[in-house]
């Protein structure tokens, strides 16, 4: 009895990690199951980003009823409790970055140009931060990314608010220009009220990295890759895809962004994973 209760704590636990360990499932991004992870990410913020921001004057919130820029509601919103300091700039950025062990990235050649986390301050009531998970469906018109880019454009350029952008999901348009855009499949955009913004791309394979959230004269760490991994497990993701025969190379979104090197690894890896699950199975 011992044995086939450790076999099934194993092949559960198998389950639930995916075929892609300590990366993004290039499955997962098909909008259908993107949508739960997206919600799931933004809770995972909220708990995380609660009380650190609390003890540095902040307040963290996902108000649905909080009405920003011509009526678009952001994932995750920051105000300050109080006044704590100067904007910051992409120099300043870069060092209060590097200070917390974080990933600065780059700076982009283009002008400041989403649920949301919302980031405010307790006692002025000013709006500091913003935090937009980008879903596949932001990205599938021309007109929606022309008009959130003006919505960002309103928020950052005419009200001075941090823009913090994370999008995870592959494909060819993009809600930010400059060249260094197109040489990461994901990637999160920093945009600031006064200087360029800046890029931290994420490779494709490889382990999210921890971004600088900035705030007023501050920063806060974000580690992406927990955030990631708990909503995937969260939502058994991977146990939804296998169980609805979704893991198949047809049904990958976005092959055009991957080399065929790079399509034929995906696929060994739910092969590989799949074999595993039936050993644990039949073990």
């Amino acid at each position: 009895m011992a044995d086939s209760q450790a076999l099934s704590a194993a092949y559960f636990e198998l389950l639930d990690r995916g075929p892609f360990p300590n990366q993004i499932d290039p499955w997962a991004e098909i909008g259908t199951y993107f949508h739960p992870l997206h919600a799931s990410m933004i809770d995972h913020l909220l708990n995380t980003l609660r009380k650190p921001l609390q003890q540095r004057g902040y307040l963290v919130g996902r108000e649905t009823s909080l009405q920003i820029a011509q009526g678009r509601q952001p994932d995750v919103f920051i105000n300050t409790i109080a006044y704590r300091g100067e904007r910051l700039r992409g120099q300043d950025y870069v060092q209060a970055a590097e200070a917390i062990d974080a990933e600065p990235g780059v700076a982009l050649d283009t002008e400041p140009a989403l649920d949301a986390l919302k980031i405010r301050s307790v006692e002025s009531d000013e709006l500091v931060t913003i935090i937009e998970i980008i879903s596949p469906t932001n990205k599938e018109k021309w007109e929606q990314i022309l008009a959130y880019q003006s919505y960002r454009f309103r928020l950052c350029g005419e009200q001075g608010v941090n823009v913090v952008e994370i999008d995870l999901t592959r494909s060819v348009k993009r809600l930010v220009e400059g060249t260094a855009v197109q040489v990461y499949p994901y990637h999160a955009a920093i945009h600031f009220p006064s200087d360029l913004p800046r890029l931290i791309g994420f490779p494709y394979g490889e382990r999210l990295k921890r971004i600088a959230l900035p705030l007023r004269g501050e920063v806060i760490g974000i580690d992406l890759q927990p955030m990631y991994e708990d909503a995937y497990r969260r939502n058994s993701t991977a146990a939804w895809l296998l169980n609805n025969g979704a893991y198949t190379e047809g049904a990958l979104p976005f092959p055009s962004l991957l080399t065929d090197e790079k399509r034929r690894t995906a696929w060994q890896a739910v092969a590989r994973w799949k074999s595993e699950l039936d050993d644990l199975r039949t073990g």
